[in-house]
């Protein structure tokens, strides 16, 4: 069943991240089936991923609101015991990326940060690409742009020496545009040529390179081949359009780059084609597109409207830092019901751990309990299929006369040690409980007899090492242990209870033959 479940989970995550660059629609509706199937199924790792995944979705439609709603779900249920490194890598990303879209600067640094060190100790080098141009582009919108220029460049070099990239084209344009803002224009010219050469897309590669050639053009002042590439792109913004992110940026080089050439009619076209993209956008973009339009009317209009102008500027301004000051407080705020939500979280962990440890525990030496090995035992004989089973039972030599003279408390000492000596050895999938006084039984699942031997040899060695003194033992001079094991292929607990008297019968066979010693076997047939 649980392998059936792991294919399910598998083909509808591998979907998913086959679509969502495509088909958003598709990204949706795969991500809400999976999310009522892996309820249904008590799928944790399907459920968080298609949180994950709706954020991403949500992103991509500029729907912040929701996004957010969907990827910090994801994170409080997310488990930080499981080795889900992929999607852990896939969640930060996009909590980076949804940061950075509330104009959060801090957490989405923090966030991309956080999955580069991700994507390194996988050693997946796409991945850590393609988070190392969001952080450039982070810092590119925010007209940082050597920081962005030493982030593109990292994340060049690395896809260079991997090989062909997803993200290679996009970085060969975001270099572009960096290079070509910092008046580096031969490393421009050079990054343009090789996008062209490496983009498949034959539209992409039209209009990308129409965009990237008016823009260089434009900087070393060849206005004529400027000029045409912009009639070109001015034809075909639905292209660019496709998306409002990277086209926001687009038309912001290309407008400046109109401003520069002091060419009013396409400087004006570029920022309503700014203005149009900017909808729903961040903060960073209503900043620019204002600075923009002030820009243009202190190029094109006559100085009695300069004015008016700068009146509607301080305005906006005003508007802007407010906004800005709203957004700093919701992100303070949701930051603190994070915390608490995750206080919470650590609360209700140490309650559960708490209780578990009441319900299943021995108080005595810290040992699971019987009432815990007969529900394992349940658990493990529900007539589905047969299973490797065995007992191992340990007894204390000599333990009343080791009471009678040291005394109960130095008796419950003893059983502490005994008892950690078998904790320390108990690999995955064996059970050390203590059954009552100083019995105590091992319930091992699928081990095979070689590793049943080597673990209560384990147990005889640590405890040996221990050296507790015992003055009245029959067979030694310190505390040791009689054990017996009886191991074999069993189906209903009927075969469990048979196995495990078979186990106490060993245990008395190593009694009868002087203690400190253990015996055992393997039954076919029960």
């Amino acid at each position: 069943m649980a392998e059936n479940r792991k294919r399910f989970t598998e083909d509808f995550t591998s979907r998913i991240l086959e679509v969502r660059y495509t088909d958003l629609e598709k990204e949706k509706r795969l991500c809400l089936e999976l999310l009522v199937l892996a309820k249904e199924e008590c799928d944790l790792y399907g459920e968080v991923f298609a949180l994950a995944y709706m954020g991403d979705y949500y992103i991509a439609v500029s729907d912040m609101d929701r996004a957010g709603k969907y990827l910090l779900k994801a994170q409080r249920m997310f488990p930080e015991d499981q080795d889900w490194e992929e999607l852990r890598l896939g969640l930060t990303s996009l909590l980076g990326i949804y940061y950075d879209m509330r104009g959060d600067e801090q957490n989405a640094i923090d966030y991309y940060l956080k999955a580069v060190t991700i994507a390194e100790e996988l050693g997946d080098a796409d991945r850590e690409c393609v988070v190392l141009n969001n952080l450039a582009f982070a810092f590119q919108r925010h007209r940082c742009y050597e920081v962005a220029l030493e982030f593109y460049q990292k994340a060049y070099w690395l896809q260079k020496n991997a090989g062909i990239n997803p993200v290679r084209s996009i970085l060969l344009e975001n270099l572009a545009e960096v290079s070509l803002f910092l008046r580096q224009y031969e490393e421009a010219k050079e990054y343009i040529l090789e996008f062209e050469e490496n983009e498949k897309d034959p539209l992409q590669r039209v209009v990308m390179g129409d965009k990237n050639w008016c823009c260089y053009y434009g900087a070393v002042g060849e206005r004529e081949k400027a000029l045409v590439y912009a009639d070109r792109l001015l034809r075909n913004q639905d292209v660019i359009n496709e998306n409002k992110m990277t086209a926001f940026e687009s038309y912001h080089m290309l407008c400046r780059s109109m401003m520069e050439l002091r060419e009013a009619d396409y400087a004006g076209r570029f920022l309503e084609a700014m203005e149009e993209v900017s909808v729903g956008g961040g903060l960073d973009q209503v900043q620019t597109l204002e600075e923009m339009r002030i820009q243009y009317y202190l190029l094109f209009e006559p100085p009695e409207k300069h004015p008016e102008a700068y009146c509607v500027f301080y305005k906006k301004n005003q508007q802007f830092r407010a906004k800005i000051d709203e957004t700093i407080a919701a992100a303070m705020k949701t930051r603190i019901q994070l915390e608490q939500l995750m206080q919470q979280v650590e609360d209700m962990q140490s309650e559960q751990e708490i209780l578990e440890r009441e319900v299943n525990r021995d108080e005595l030496t810290g040992a699971y309990n019987r009432r815990f090995l007969e529900t394992l035992i349940r658990e493990h004989t529900d007539g589905a299929a047969e299973e490797s089973f065995a007992f191992i039972v340990m007894d204390v030599d000599c333990f009343k006369e080791y009471n009678d003279f040291y005394g109960h408390l130095k008796g419950d000492e003893a059983l502490r040690v005994i008892a950690a000596c078998m904790m320390e050895g108990a690999r995955e999938r064996i059970y050390a409980s203590r059954y009552g006084g100083d019995e105590f039984v091992c319930v091992c699942i699928g081990l095979t007899e070689k590793e049943i031997r080597t673990y209560i040899e384990g147990v005889r060695a640590r405890l040996h090492a221990r050296a507790i003194p015992h003055e009245k033992s029959l067979c030694s001079g310190e505390v040791t242990l009689s054990a017996g094991y009886a191991a074999g292929i069993v189906k209903t607990q009927i075969e469990v209870r048979q196995l495990l008297q078979l186990a106490d019968h060993e245990l008395y066979k190593s009694k009868n033959s002087g203690r400190n010693t253990f015996t055992g076997k393997r039954v076919d047939i029960l």
